[in-house]
């Protein structure tokens, strides 16, 4: 049984438990649950135990008798980076730069999808009732994701697709997996795209926690601006009638803070890439991230694998669903 066997196995076990988990929430008796409690139990159950708990014990279950727990957590890359002023840079300058990525993303996303003809479907969403409430959606909505899809996506998958991999494709793949486990169009397109950038930091400084201060920075902000909307402040006035314009002037600043997010965020992964070592076999992210195309341990087999297509299977199938929906609604 390979290492890759083993994360992947245990990377479907918590898709496969959240999938499960979503469908329960569609029945009659969810409906019972408060606005607040329905998002409490939900997140909970999807982060704690869907991509906590049922990955990390299958994980441990089937691990190889000589690896303690710590071991399994320190091949995940749960350990100090080896340059820790790099990685300190890194971590301030992705987190400052990934929430203006992710917001332009979105913006042409929703742009594309009035192309196609897709309706988003709208929730109702956070409703904030004060300070106590902002806190309570930072905890469920930035602090949770940020520790638990971090070690689903970042730990167990990456990991396990580096394995009889490349660092190239376990880069891509791993971010194509965390858009699909979103089920939801139009967040599919920049979380993969966050994905990628999660990945690569985390490869590059050699850790995972710089990747998980983003992703609680990206959410928080986000929290903070819906906050900041319905409390009708100077700053959300404005920055809700900047995003909902479908204008030039909104376009234009989309397209100029995308740019400079993205070059910003190139600029320290290079550098980042410059601190590591050279890699045996040299591949360009985009033409322009140096990634490791070597496969050390050999091709991935079918039985490697086998778990990951019935993943993107399960999810790929549900994300149509939504899509198709969407379109002719």
């Amino acid at each position: 049984m390979s290492r890759r066997f083993r994360h992947l196995l245990a990377y479907a076990a918590s898709m496969f438990s959240l999938l499960i988990f979503q469908i329960l929430m569609f029945l009659p008796w969810a409906g019972t649950l408060s606005d607040y409690h329905a998002d409490l139990f939900y997140s909970l159950i999807s982060q704690v135990v869907c991509m906590g708990i049922v990955p990390l014990v299958v994980l441990l279950l089937v691990r190889e008798k000589e690896l303690g727990v710590a071991d399994v957590f320190r091949y995940m890359r749960y350990k100090k980076p080896a340059d820790v002023k790099s990685a300190l840079l890194a971590t301030i300058g992705i987190a400052l730069l990934v929430t203006p990525f992710t917001m332009a993303f979105n913006a042409l996303t929703n742009l594309l999808f009035v192309v196609i003809g897709y309706t988003r479907s709208v929730s109702v969403g956070a409703i904030y009732g004060g300070v106590s409430d902002l806190f309570f959606y930072l905890f469920i909505t930035a602090a949770l994701p940020a520790v638990f899809e971090e070690f689903t996506h970042r730990g167990v998958l990456l990991s396990g697709l580096e394995d009889r991999g490349s660092e190239y494709t376990a880069v891509i793949l791993s971010a194509l997996f965390f858009g699909l486990m979103h089920e939801n169009p139009s967040q599919m397109i920049y979380a993969t795209f966050g994905g990628i950038l999660f990945a690569l930091v985390v490869l590059k400084t050699g850790t995972i926690l710089p990747a998980m201060v983003a992703h609680f920075v990206n959410n928080a902000v986000a929290v903070f601006l819906d906050y900041s909307a319905q409390k009708g402040t100077r700053f959300g006035v404005w920055y809700e009638s900047l995003t909902s314009s479908a204008n030039a002037l909104s376009f234009l600043l989309t397209v100029v803070v995308m740019v400079a997010g993205i070059y910003g965020i190139i600029r320290i992964l290079q550098y980042l890439s410059r601190k590591n070592e050279k890699p045996v076999s040299e591949r360009k992210l985009f033409g322009v991230i140096t990634v490791d195309g070597y496969k050390p341990n050999g091709k991935a087999t079918l039985r490697d694998n086998v778990f990951l297509y019935a993943t993107a299977i399960a999810e790929g199938a549900v994300l149509l669903i939504y899509l198709v929906w969407g379109m002719i609604r």
